[in-house]
C-alpha cells in the first residue's frame, strides 16, 4: 500500500508542480550562472530544502535534457521524494547523514565523475535550518565539482508548519530565483579551510534569500504602485532577467 500511495503522490504532485508554479511570472538573478554551467555538468546546486519545491521546477523547464542527481533520504517520507524525483525523470540517490551517508556519497562521487549535476539540500533533511553542513563542502572537495548556490522566493506562497517553514508556491503570483558566482573547493585544504568554505556558502545562501526578497518586493510595488503594462520590466529590476514560465 505504501508503494502505491508513493506513485499516487508522485503523479499528482508532479502535475500540480508544473501547473502551479508554470502560472507564475519569474525574474532571475545572475541567470548567466546557470546557463553557462549546467550543460558542462560537474555542478552541485545547493539550496534550503524550504526552497525545493520551485527549484525542482526551474530546473526541469531551463534544462530538460540533462538529468540531475537528487539526494534523498532513506526514511518513508523520502520514499515520497524519491518518487517523485524518478516521475520528473531524474536521477535519486538514497541516503543521509544519518542512514546510508557513506554509501550515498560514493554514489555521489561516481555521478559526478560520469557529468552527472547533483542537487543537495545541506540543512537536510531535518535540520537545523537555514545551516549548512561539512557534507557538501567535502563532495567538492572530493570530485572537483563546483558549487552553484540558488534560492528563490515567491510573492504568493505558503509557509507549511514543518522544520524548515517549507515554501509552497500558490499559483498567478511572482517568483524570482537568485544564483550565485560558482564555488570551487580545492582538493587540499585544511579542517579550517574547510570550515571557512562551509561559512561561504552558507553566507552566500542567506545573501541570495535577502536578494530575491528585495527583488521581488520592488517588483510588485511597481507593478501594483504604477499599473505597469504585462511584460514591462522595473528600473530596479534591471539586473534580473525576466522569463515567461511554463
Amino acid at each position: 500500500m505504501h508503494k502505491i500511495l508513493t506513485i499516487v503522490f508522485a503523479f499528482s504532485f508532479s502535475l500540480l508542480l508544473r501547473c502551479v508554479c508554470g502560472s507564475n511570472r519569474l525574474t532571475v538573478t545572475r541567470r548567466d550562472v546557470f546557463d553557462d554551467y549546467v550543460e558542462q555538468g560537474n555542478n552541485i546546486f545547493v539550496f534550503w530544502h524550504s526552497r525545493l519545491f520551485y527549484l525542482v521546477y526551474y530546473y526541469l523547464m531551463r534544462s530538460p535534457r540533462r538529468r540531475a542527481c537528487m539526494l534523498v533520504s532513506m526514511s518513508r517520507d523520502g520514499d515520497y521524494g524519491a518518487a517523485l524525483v524518478r516521475r520528473l525523470k531524474q536521477d535519486a540517490v538514497r541516503g543521509s547523514s544519518s542512514r546510508g551517508g557513506q554509501a550515498a556519497v560514493r554514489k555521489l562521487v561516481s555521478r559526478i565523475a560520469a557529468g552527472s549535476n547533483v542537487a543537495i539540500t545541506p540543512d537536510g533533511p531535518r535540520g537545523p535550518a537555514l545551516v549548512v553542513g561539512e557534507g557538501v563542502v567535502k563532495l567538492a572537495q572530493m570530485t572537483g565539482a563546483r558549487i552553484i548556490p540558488v534560492s528563490y522566493d515567491a510573492s504568493r506562497k505558503s509557509l507549511l508548519k514543518s522544520w524548515d517553514r517549507f515554501i509552497v508556491v500558490k499559483p498567478f503570483g511572482r517568483v524570482h530565483v537568485a544564483f550565485g558566482d560558482p564555488i570551487v573547493v580545492p582538493r587540499r585544504i585544511s579542517p579550517e579551510e574547510r570550515g571557512n568554505y562551509v561559512s561561504q556558502v552558507e553566507r552566500t545562501l542567506l545573501d541570495l534569500d535577502r536578494v530575491c526578497a528585495e527583488e521581488l518586493a520592488a517588483a510588485v510595488g511597481h507593478w501594483e504602485g504604477r499599473q505597469l503594462p504585462v511584460g514591462s520590466v522595473p528600473r530596479e529590476a534591471a539586473r534580473s532577467e525576466e522569463v515567461r514560465a511554463g
